[in-house]
């Protein structure tokens, strides 16, 4: 539904049994929710821990109230049109993108609001019904805000509070959009954090400087514009550096590019040894005793194999999924996790474009293809495998056709089957027209259970290859040189560092 549509349909809502028709429940429902129960009883209060230290109050409702102000967040989404500098609550933009805008600046400026969520009051959102584009009726101004405030605040941790929060701060962004624009920087805001970064010349002293003492200050401009915005700014969460320092966006390095932390890195790769060397109970016991000693009402505390993978998703969010730190840190995970491998066939499925098209007769897959594809894999070398590919219904000609023309790289395993087969001969056929056509050495022979004399005999053109023999040699050792060949490739090629 457009925006204009939703506003209209808005206009008609006078009551509070119009706000119910409009979220699709009953009147009776709706009283209920907000005024039959008990203000304590609506919302339940946890704490989880900062990423520094402390901790954080999360006011989450009940699920029949938290299904209300779903439906409300869609309707609300219709209308809200965030500006370019929004990240924060905000489809297709996060913390990367956000990061993103100041990579790479001679200054960048952070400064964090003071309890941002709790900062919005009932009366501000009320106003914000009431006020254009939305222009509620009294009382259907008061039943939204009703719906998404709790002890006359915006709660954090309500699906409503992100997408009301932006919506207030629309005033905020527009002001300290210009405010940027009028000094040659770059502005962002995600949620609370509010960044500014400048590229040439001296950074303007009205929206932040250095004082005597090399603390960092928000400049009066910008002071006065968050103060008048209702907001206040967390003295102790102002910062400004030079390229010189480590520069940091929602916590991502932008010195040069979007990255994680060193520290962050480290600390996954310290976490894999440690479950390594002395046992996952141990790792896991361990990781408890440090970071988990004060649970509050959190209950558990979350699996170490579960917590590592987080933090590869988050590496590989930030980082992309063919990074070679990334790659590196999925093959020590798999190393004492197997079971992680399916993540890995899961992404490799994912992939765009893949290192290596595998081409093999179906009587080799059991005793060797499958278990390269995996050793590949796990190497965090992308694969086109047709087992992991091809599913029931699909055209086997355009799939094999789009494994060839995205793959750069062919393994061949030849064997006495292959050449009696029709679609890997057609494979390898595809496989040469690409090799020609790029003037490049893309096909990597395996020769199984054949000698030179039997390929020769096949095929005088991939007898002349380089190859690698399996005969009488462990999978393991098959498998290690195989990576190392195909590495090696991509390395020349540029596609591994």
């Amino acid at each position: 539904m457009a925006a204009t549509e939703v506003v209209s349909a808005l206009g008609g809502v006078r009551t509070r049994s119009d706000v119910a028709n409009l979220l699709a429940t009953s009147d009776a429902q709706l009283r209920y929710l907000l005024y039959g129960r008990h203000e304590d009883s609506r919302y339940c209060t946890f704490r989880v821990p900062k990423r520094k230290r402390g901790f954080r109050t999360i006011e989450a409702p009940r699920e029949d109230l938290k299904l209300l102000q779903r439906r409300l967040v869609v309707i609300l989404s219709a209308i809200y049109q965030p500006r370019a500098g929004v990240h924060g609550f905000t489809v297709g933009r996060s913390i990367v993108t956000n990061a993103r805008q100041h990579c790479g600046r001679r200054y960048v400026l952070n400064v964090d609001l003071k309890d941002f969520f709790t900062s919005i009051n009932f009366g501000r959102v009320f106003g914000l019904f009431r006020a254009p584009p939305i222009s509620a009726s009294y009382e259907t101004a008061t039943v939204l805000a009703q719906l998404c405030c709790h002890r006359n605040v915006l709660p954090q941790g309500a699906p409503t509070s992100p997408i009301v929060s932006n919506m207030i701060c629309a005033r905020l962004d527009r002001q300290l959009s210009k405010l940027a624009q009028r000094n040659w920087c770059r502005f962002t805001r995600y949620a609370d954090d509010i960044t500014f970064s400048k590229q040439r010349g001296e950074f303007p002293e009205e929206i932040g400087y250095l004082d005597r003492e090399d603390v960092a200050q928000p400049g009066s401009e910008l002071r006065r514009i968050i103060e008048a915005n209702g907001f206040a700014i967390n003295p102790s969460k102002v910062s400004l550096r030079t390229k010189k320092r480590s520069q940091s966006v929602t916590g991502l390095t932008v010195n040069e590019k979007c990255n994680v932390h060193r520290n962050f890195v480290r600390q996954v790769r310290a976490m894999i040894h440690s479950w390594q060397k002395f046992g996952f109970d141990a790792a896991h016991n361990e990781h408890t005793s440090r970071y988990y000693r004060r649970l509050g009402k959190l209950g558990n505390p979350p699996r170490l194999d579960q917590i590592i993978r987080g933090k590869l998703a988050f590496v590989r969010m930030v980082r992309g999924g063919l990074d070679p730190v990334y790659k590196n840190l999925q093959l020590q995970l798999c190393r004492v996790d197997p079971s992680y491998l399916d993540v890995m066939r899961k992404e490799n499925d994912r992939m765009k474009r893949r290192d290596v098209f595998l081409s093999h007769a179906s009587e080799d897959k059991e005793t060797l293809v499958r278990p390269l594809a995996d050793s590949l894999i796990a190497a965090g070398i992308s694969v086109w495998y047709d087992e992991y590919e091809i599913q029931l219904g699909d055209s086997l000609r355009e799939k094999i056709d789009e494994g060839l023309a995205k793959s750069r790289f062919g393994v061949v395993v030849l064997s006495r089957h292959f050449f009696s087969k029709r679609w890997p001969r057609r494979e390898l056929d595809g496989l040469t027209a690409r090799e020609d056509a790029s003037h490049g050495n893309m096909i990597l022979p395996v020769w199984h259970g054949l000698s030179k004399a039997d390929v020769a005999g096949y095929s005088p053109t991939l007898a002349g290859l380089k190859a690698l023999l399996t005969d009488g040699k462990p999978l393991a050792e098959v498998a290690v040189e195989l990576v190392a060949q195909l590495r090696g490739r991509l390395k020349k090629t540029g596609g591994w560092s």
